[in-house]
């Protein structure tokens, strides 16, 4: 160049096309021997017939796609898979928990010793239980990951979280089987009937809404969330029926009332007043979320030790009790099955279950009111 600057180029004809000059670096910092050997490569492609430039742009577009970040990878998993809007916040609150320091890497990047480290992690910093729980979705990430291919090459050709099982560490832990006794829920209907209430009782902090969230799981056996998302407009007072929405195994829930039941959300409307949602948010208009604090100060006063999810244990178990069939027990529960209800069976179905859930209410009156026979008064 004018300049003084010396820059070496190689100039060929791509078998059976145009002619391609291509620069390949300057001098000094590249020699004449790297030079030269450059060139012959860049040579070799033209005379098979490849331009040696889309070439290149093809390998830098083909290492762009395989490095793919965790996030990425992550994003596509959850909209393809088939998962309900409060699991998708479940799983994406659970990742920026605990995999945050991966969010930017190329997921092929994630060795097994990084799992084995992060793992260890959370279990000692955050509890075995969520560390399970978010290395089960992140496991399920990677063999999403496994499946996708660019051009041909895999994504990744193994599951780094298989480490775990490999060297034996536990990654599961024990499956709670928690429910309530019958004193136990005598106990707790005492509270919620009349020792919640009496001048004597030392102060405890639960609120109307915080019990009558927690007896409307145990009388329905509803997950936690398919109970405080419940809305008004899905309350059926003429046929005593209600409907939960976008439930975990996808569909809605016709949930036939008990005795119980209903005397329980006619206590709740008291509570709610104008809102849309049975269980209003404190502030703002949207539901209650996450009732903790109230599960605290009612375990606390009744000296009970249960998880929201031991009610719906609770119920399953003692709907069996009361010598409801397997089956029905399950559908009232509403566990997926092999088949589906079509919608000209659902009335059918809600008069086939409400036996089950007034059997289960009729059972807890008896056991916080020993003798007793009849339905409860609305």
């Amino acid at each position: 160049m004018p300049s003084g600057r010396m820059s070496f180029i190689v100039e060929g004809r791509i078998r059976g096309g145009a002619t391609k000059r291509i620069t390949l670096g300057q001098h000094p910092a590249l020699s004449v021997a790297d030079a030269r050997e450059r060139a012959a490569h860049f040579i070799q492609f033209m005379q098979s017939g490849i331009d040696p430039v889309k070439a290149k742009q093809a390998e830098a577009a083909r290492l762009h796609a395989l490095s793919k970040s965790v996030t990425e990878v992550f994003i596509s998993y959850t909209a393809n898979r088939d998962l309900g809007d409060i699991t998708k916040r479940d799983y994406w609150t659970t990742f920026r928990l605990v995999f945050l320091p991966w969010a930017k890497r190329p997921i092929r990047d994630i060795t097994r010793q990084d799992v084995e480290e992060v793992f260890a992690d959370t279990r000692d910093n955050r509890g075995h239980a969520t560390a399970s729980k978010a290395f089960r979705i992140i496991s399920a990430v990677f063999n999403y990951a496994m499946a996708d291919e660019v051009n041909g090459e895999r994504l990744i050709t193994e599951n780094p979280v298989d480490v775990l099982k490999q060297k034996g560490i536990k990654r599961c832990i024990k499956k709670r089987e928690g429910y309530l006794e019958d004193r136990d829920i005598s106990k707790l209907i005492t509270f919620f009937h009349d020792a919640k209430d009496w001048p004597e009782t030392p102060a405890h902090g639960v609120t109307n809404q915080g019990i009558n969230y927690i007896m409307l799981l145990m009388a329905t056996g509803l997950r936690k969330s398919e109970a405080f998302s419940l809305q008004w407009g899905d309350v059926d007072w003429h046929k005593e029926t209600f409907l939960v929405r976008d439930t975990k195994n996808g569909s809605n829930h016709h949930v036939p009332m008990s005795s119980l039941s209903k005397w329980l959300l006619r206590k709740q409307q008291e509570v709610s007043r104008d809102s849309e949602w049975v269980f209003p948010a404190r502030y703002g208009t949207n539901h209650m979320t996450e009732p903790k604090s109230q599960l605290r100060r009612i375990k606390a006063a009744t000296e009970l030790s249960f998880s929201l999810h031991d009610l719906r244990r609770t119920f399953a178990t003692h709907a069996n009790a009361q010598g409801v069939e397997y089956e029905n027990i399950r559908r009232a529960l509403n566990h997926k099955s092999g088949g589906s209800v079509t919608s000209q069976y659902i009335i059918s179905q809600i008069e086939t279950l409400r036996p089950v859930f007034q059997a289960v209410a009729d059972g807890y009156h008896q056991y916080y009111d020993p003798g007793w026979e009849g339905d409860m008064v609305d």
